[in-house]
């Protein structure tokens, strides 16, 4: 096993379920009786996993286990219990908890715990803590497109994690397209929670929970899964959503949202707090005069256009249109272009994004552009620092 029993704890008052766990380890495995006990050894410094055995499996009993977190935020918990519930899980994920297993624990199951959970934090030595600045919200960046197929996700997930790359960064990937969304399946992620999971527990949320939900990409990109089925979306309401990417922006530098090719209540929303606005328009006659009308719609809703920025996909692309007659039909200037290259396609096949699988590609420059523009962007905004959207 590659974990060590210096780096795992076992915590149950049951005497079969500790004789169990000791052995998986031939007996040399440490274990506590109480979270007393258990805070003692963290004290120690070198835990990176603590299980709980089934005494822990209840709601009344998960409120004890909170006190872990706050003595050190790193170590992974996992709790063991009989039968893993829905209502087991949200309260697991309330107090901190990283799984819930369903016994009997074996050793499989925990080398399953440790790759889900990153093996290299686990047996990595800790650097000193520093202190923590106090930070500011983050930047919400709505990537939009008037029609499908654009290269809208795309965009997204390419750009997110290039902004993730900054070791000075957090970033959240949000896949507000609530009923097709393709986010976790362009990045090759299965994710255990969704939207839908954050928007039943509105009532309760707090960023502890909501961390919890995210999913974890190698790049270090968290994301916010939409919904596995299309009719889940309607459990997840605009105000909902809303509140959840609020404080998705308290808790990360960057907030990329991905969006669906629908000019609804929930996009103007959207872009109503947005402090940036990607519009990828495609090289074609029929993804102009979408992104034309949906410009000249948000000008008649007072919404401040200028904010927005376009980007040109498949800007190499032999097509009877050049820069020129596009940025006239939407009298907007393109801020950046990314060309065509058949290396996108087997990027998304294979769950890689090109920035990662062709990081020296046209196509990867053109992305490289794309984040160039946002984070050297300077968006007007009002005193509360969010574009003013009046609509009549």
């Amino acid at each position: 096993m590659s974990l060590s029993e210096n780096n795992l704890l076992v915590v149950d008052d049951d005497d079969r379920f500790i004789d169990e766990a000791k052995r998986l380890f031939d007996g040399g495995l440490p274990t506590a009786r109480t979270i007393g006990d258990a805070l003692q050894a963290i004290e120690g410094g070198n835990l990176r996993m603590v299980i709980f055995g089934p005494s822990y499996a209840s709601e009344a009993a998960l409120e004890n286990v909170k006190t872990l977190r706050y003595q050190d935020p790193g170590v992974i918990s996992l709790v063991v219990a009989d039968s893993v519930t829905a209502g087991l899980l949200r309260a697991a994920m309330r107090v901190g908890v990283s799984d819930v297993i369903e016994a009997p624990l074996t050793e499989e199951k925990i080398e399953a715990a440790i790759v889900q959970f990153s093996s290299d934090v686990l047996t990595a030595p800790r650097a000193p803590t520093a202190p923590t600045p106090a930070r500011t919200d983050g930047q919400v960046v709505t990537v939009m497109s008037a029609k499908g197929g654009s290269g809208k996700t795309v965009t997204a997930t390419n750009l997110a994690v290039l902004l993730a790359r900054d070791p000075h960064s957090t970033v959240c990937l949000v896949d507000a397209d609530l009923q097709f969304g393709d986010v976790c399946l362009v990045l090759q992620l299965e994710p255990k929670f969704t939207v839908v999971n954050a928007a039943a527990e509105l009532h309760r949320l707090d960023e502890h929970l909501l961390d919890s939900i995210l999913a974890s990409h190698p790049s270090g990109l968290r994301v916010l899964a939409a919904p596995l089925e299309p009719a889940f979306a309607d459990d997840i309401t605009t105000a909902g959503l809303l509140q959840i990417i609020e404080m998705l922006r308290s808790m990360f530098d960057y907030v990329v949202v991905d969006t669906a090719s629908l000019l609804d209540e929930l996009l103007l929303s959207l872009l109503e707090r947005s402090d940036q606005v990607l519009m990828v328009v495609d090289m074609d006659l029929p993804s102009v005069k979408n992104a034309k009308l949906a410009l000249e719609t948000l000008r008649l809703l007072k919404y401040p256009t200028g904010k927005i920025r376009l980007v040109l996909n498949r800007s190499n692309a032999k097509a009877r249109l050049d820069d020129r007659e596009i940025e006239g039909a939407l009298k907007s200037q393109i801020s950046a272009r990314v060309p065509s290259d058949g290396i996108v396609a087997a990027s998304v096949n294979e769950g890689r994004p090109v920035v990662e699988s062709a990081p020296k590609s046209k196509v990867a420059k053109g992305f490289e552009e794309v984040f160039e523009l946002v984070k050297g962007a300077q968006v007007k905004s009002s005193p509360s620092g969010r574009g003013v959207f009046r609509r009549n």
